[in-house]
């Protein structure tokens, strides 16, 4: 029932933010015992499901400079890299570390309208490394959302087309690393599994969902804000 709890509380964040399940899931289920293998189990179809629901709903929205293109050309190798990285090498202090200076600087920039539209600016012109960055964080940890939120959100002034873009990449992600734990690790799906993500579907469509459209653009923008402090204090504990 821990679990169920959890993935519930985790939902209404992904709903808001269009990461969350895994980037809190993961640590949360080691720290009550899961091995990692399970954690992702209960983790990636409940992250799987919410985000393709998520891309389905703003797969109208455009995404300029090419984002979508870039993601699969360059985010997808580097996460396959790293997945196969992570199983050799045991990084996750390194790459929290990393993780965690890179938000307390994002909080900082974003804090500074000026400086904002400088790394707005940066991001743009920068997409393919960033993307490249966050698939192997991402494949190493599975702490690419902490990448993923501030680029979307330094991109896109709207919070659908954030949304659009987060969701577009999470999707593609958890898809891939369910795939590759039943492919590659014989891994299987059992109905604890699928009812988590169940769970996670129905908690966005019935609440996450609402919270969203009530939420004006500059709030969410400052909800945003305070989601990659919050992101980076917790990190920060857990070193």
């Amino acid at each position: 029932m821990e679990i169920f709890g959890l993935i519930f509380i985790l939902s209404i964040v992904q709903s808001l933010f269009g990461v969350g399940i895994l980037l809190f899931g993961t640590p949360l289920l080691l720290l009550m015992g899961l091995n990692y293998q399970e954690a992702l189990l209960y983790l990636l179809p409940s992250s799987l499901i919410l985000s393709l629901s998520q891309v389905w709903d703003y797969r109208e929205h455009k995404l300029e400079w090419g984002y979508r293109k870039n993601f699969i050309l360059f985010c997808i190798p580097a996460l396959i890299g790293g997945l196969f990285l992570g199983l050799k090498f045991d990084l996750k202090f390194e790459i929290k570390l990393v993780v965690c200076l890179m938000l307390l600087m994002t909080f900082i920039i974003r804090s500074s309208s000026k400086m904002q539209r400088k790394l707005q600016h940066t991001m743009k012109n920068n997409i393919s490394t960033t993307l490249t960055i966050m698939g192997m964080i991402h494949g190493l940890s599975n702490m690419g959302g902490s990448v993923l939120a501030p680029l979307a959100s330094s991109l896109y002034p709207d919070k659908k087309r954030v949304l659009a873009a987060i969701s577009f990449d999470y999707a593609f992600m958890a898809g891939l690393q369910l795939l590759f734990l039943i492919f590659f690790f014989g891994s299987k799906l059992e109905f604890n599994h699928i009812f988590s993500a169940a769970l996670a579907l129905a908690v966005r469509l019935l609440i996450g969902q609402k919270i969203f459209i009530k939420t004006r653009e500059e709030t969410y923008q400052q909800m945003i804000t305070f989601f990659i402090l919050s992101n980076a204090i917790i990190l920060g504990l857990s070193l």
